[in-house]
């Protein structure tokens, strides 16, 4: 097996099971087809094992500090049933995709916690059977082609966050008419969401994750109103992003569990009466945090009514008792109120921690 003798080139060791007999269908991290003994997936992640160098005092260096090696993936070409490779977690400088465009039933593709070498190739576009693509943390950079995902319209998962991505979003990312997953965060994106009121989202849609970037314009949840399966937003750390919370006369058809929109520039009717947050009743995690919030404290958010375990309202200009903790049982573990002007005692059950982001924890 070529991909073997491959890996012990790279100065790694191949699993020991790779050295019994020459049936690969029996070896650790390899799965094939029952009848046709074809291999169907690969799980290569964290294959490659570098030598550590030892100091003087018998410590190892950091793994930070280890080169990548060039991988040229037409060594996995061979492998024309393959549905799965992961690959990920290895240390190799990636440049294209070359030797994975014949793979016409390839679904699933983990590249990642790897280097790839300047931006995406816009050869992903001839990956028309993949489902999943994880290219996160692979130091890329550079703008997203456009163009480049058009053709992947089965894609369902993608994963590009924790790289230096830049430029604009492409619009073609939000069209994608299977996606579950979308995860651009972390990265240099700038200028606005691609989306509007007449957006067509996919119907399978359940996690948008752009955090940390640089976007700005607004984002209005009234163009999220088709998304009924969406479960987790998170827009936190986009400081000029106007995010717009007003029903429009609307009740949202989605349920989400996790909204994360600290450092945004909020719609101060997020927290008021009627509001947005009173219709999502499966609501686990919310952050609101650093977000210039004025007003009382949305006390209901401590009864029974809410499903919430982790509540972040830190560093607005909220104001309010803390006595209706007192009167409710309530499903939260993490409570971060500080640098507001709230008033009461707390709970004997609290752990009232004073440091300088000051959390009320409840157990």
């Amino acid at each position: 097996m070529d991909i073997s003798s491959w890996i012990v080139s790279i100065k790694s060791e191949v699993p020991s099971s790779w050295e019994n007999g020459d049936d690969c269908c029996s070896w650790k991290r390899i799965m094939c087809d029952n009848s046709t003994r074809r291999i169907l997936r690969l799980g290569l992640s964290q294959i490659y094992q570098p030598n550590a160098a030892y100091g003087s005092d018998g410590s190892t260096s950091a793994e930070a500090d280890v080169p990548c090696f060039n991988l040229n993936m037409t060594i996995f070409s061979s492998f024309r049933e393959l549905q799965l490779l992961d690959f990920s977690g290895n240390y190799a400088c990636l440049q294209n995709f070359n030797g994975l465009q014949g793979l016409r039933k390839l679904k699933y593709l983990n590249l990642s916690d790897n280097t790839f070498i300047e931006s995406i190739p816009v050869s992903i576009r001839k990956l028309v059977s993949l489902e999943v693509i994880n290219l996160r943390g692979n130091n890329m950079s550079g703008a997203l082609q456009n163009t480049g995902f058009k053709n992947l319209q089965n894609l369902r998962e993608l994963h590009l966050g924790s790289n230096q991505l830049s430029g604009s979003l492409p619009a073609s990312v939000f069209a994608l008419p299977c996606l579950e997953y979308l995860d651009l965060s972390e990265n240099l994106f700038q200028g606005h969401i691609p989306i509007n009121s007449s957006w067509k989202c996919s119907s399978m849609l359940q996690t948008i994750r752009l955090s940390e970037n640089m976007l700005s314009g607004k984002f209005d949840f009234f163009w999220l109103r088709n998304c009924t399966k969406l479960r987790d937003i998170d827009l936190s750390r986009n400081t000029d992003l106007v995010v717009k919370v007003k029903l429009h006369g609307w009740v949202p058809n989605f349920e989400l569990e996790r909204l994360m929109l600290s450092w945004c520039t909020l719609d101060k009717s997020i927290i008021a009466e009627p509001d947005f947050l009173r219709t999502q009743h499966h609501l686990q995690v919310l952050d609101l945090s650093n977000s210039n919030l004025l007003g009382n404290m949305p006390n209901w958010l401590f009864t029974n009514e809410s499903a919430l375990v982790y509540l972040d309202l830190s560093n607005n200009s909220l104001v309010g008792s803390l006595d209706l903790i007192l009167q409710h049982k309530t499903n939260l573990q993490l409570v971060n109120i500080s640098l507001n002007h709230i008033e009461g005692q707390l709970p004997a059950n609290i752990f009232f921690a004073k440091t300088q982001k000051t959390c009320v924890s409840m157990h």
